[in-house]
C-alpha cells in the first residue's frame, strides 16, 4: 500500500502479497485437481472397456457365472464318483483277479474323472445372466438366441425319474 512517493507501507504490502500468492496457489491447485480428475476419469474409461473386451472375447468371466458354471461341473463330478460303486460292484462281484479288478474301477475312475476336463469358456459365457452388448440390435438378439440354442443341446439331457422335492 502506497503512503507517499516512493514509500510503502511495508506490513499492509507484504499481508497483500501474501494474500496475491496463496489466490494463485488456490487456482493452480484447482486445475491440477481438475486435470487429475480427468486423468483419473479417463484411465477408469479405458480400463471399463479393456474389461468389457476381454468379456467379449470370452478372456474374462464374471465371478456369478464361474459359480454357477462350476457348481454345476462339480455336481455332475460328485454324481458320476458316487455312482462308481454301484456301477463297478456287479463286474467285481466274480472276479478273482487282482489287475482285473483295478482295471474295472480304473476305467470307471477315468469315466469320472473325465466329466472335469471337458471345460468349455464358452458355456460361462452362454450362462452368463447379463451378457454384453455394445450395439443391440434385431441381428445381435438372434444370435444370441441361437448361441443359447447351441449351448442347450451341447448340455447332457436328463432321462429319468426328476428328484421329489423334500
Amino acid at each position: 500500500m502506497k503512503i507517499s512517493r516512493g514509500k510503502y507501507d511495508l506490513k499492509a504490502s507484504v499481508q497483500r502479497y501474501i494474500a496475491f500468492i496463496k489466490e494463485q496457489a488456490e487456482k493452480t491447485e484447482e486445475e491440477l485437481d481438475l486435470t487429475k480428475e480427468k486423468t483419473l476419469l479417463t484411465r477408469a474409461n479405458r480400463q471399463k472397456v479393456e474389461l468389457e473386451l476381454q468379456i467379449m472375447r470370452g478372456e474374462l468371466h464374471r465371478s456369478e457365472d464361474v459359480r454357477r458354471v462350476m457348481n454345476n461341473m462339480l455336481s455332475a463330478f460328485r454324481a458320476r464318483v458316487l455312482a462308481i460303486p454301484s456301477k463297478t460292484a456287479p463286474r467285481l462281484l466274480a472276479q478273482t483277479d487282482l489287475a482285473v479288478v483295478q482295471d474295472i474301477i480304473k476305467k470307471e475312475v477315468y469315466e469320472a474323472l473325465q466329466e472335469l476336463s471337458e471345460y468349455d469358456p464358452h458355456v460361462f459365457y452362454a450362462q452368463s445372466k447379463d451378457k454384453l452388448a455394445i450395439d443391440t440390435d434385431e441381428t445381435e438378439e438372434e444370435s444370441s438366441e441361437e448361441a443359447d440354442e447351441e449351448t442347450a443341446e451341447k448340455e447332457p439331457r436328463r432321462n429319468g425319474r426328476k428328484k421329489a422335492k423334500k
